[in-house]
């Protein structure tokens, strides 16, 4: 449990850091970054309170929403992609 709860922080700050770094990518490069600099700092609280029951099923269904928008995504691009011309 003790090893469960050390991962979990570091997976927290893992988070955090995608927030400094996509923050920073967005501050000095391109606004394009900003999105996934909110999404870092979204999920840290939740990766935090993921010992609770509520928050451990909360974050399942966020992880499953978020691949099918991912597949999503890819899929439009692949198609964007390679349409005939």
């Amino acid at each position: 449990m003790n090893d469960e709860k050390g991962m979990r922080v570091l997976t927290s700050l893992v988070a955090l850091g995608i927030f400094v770094v996509a923050g920073l990518a967005a501050f000095y490069q391109s606004i394009l970054a900003l999105p996934l600099a909110i999404i870092g700092l979204i999920f840290v609280p939740f990766i935090l309170m993921q010992n609770k029951e509520k928050y451990a099923h909360l974050a399942e269904n966020l992880e499953k929403i978020a691949f099918i928008i991912t597949f999503l995504i890819i899929c439009i691009t692949f198609i964007c992609l390679y349409k005939p011309i």
